[in-house]
């Protein structure tokens, strides 16, 4: 009996690809007038976007040594968010995934990215 071997995403990504994305999305969320007034509080994005390629790692299905704690009902809850600002958030996702990944991979993605839409919708909306 033969067995396959399942091979998480971030492994079919890539760590360095995974980052790449990461940079490219945020770089675009910043430069959109609809919702990069969010990313103007940032004080350090290098380290934003190292904690968010991690984040993105780990649900991924990768293993870090250090994974990074992110509390994402803590830290978005006081933008005040709306369906406007997700919404936009989802359309630069999946763009930059669109451009840059393998469709099947940039599928599998922004699939896990909908569930965590999701989530922010349930938990942290006002309007």
């Amino acid at each position: 009996m033969a067995f396959r071997k399942l091979e998480p995403l971030c492994d079919k990504i890539g760590a360095e690809q995974i980052r790449a994305v990461i940079e490219e999305f945020y770089r675009r969320l910043s430069a959109d007038p609809r919702i990069g007034h969010h990313f103007e509080r940032i004080e350090d994005f290098e380290d934003h976007v190292r904690r968010i390629s991690d984040f993105w790692y780990q649900n991924l299905g990768g293993r870090l040594e250090q994974p990074p704690t992110i509390d994402m009902v803590g830290k978005h809850a006081p933008l005040r968010l709306t369906e406007d600002d997700l919404q936009a958030w989802m359309e630069h996702f999946r763009a930059t995934t669109d451009e840059m990944l393998d469709p099947a991979h940039a599928k599998e993605w922004q699939q896990l990215a909908e569930g965590i839409a999701s989530r922010m919708r349930q938990d942290i909306l006002t309007g």
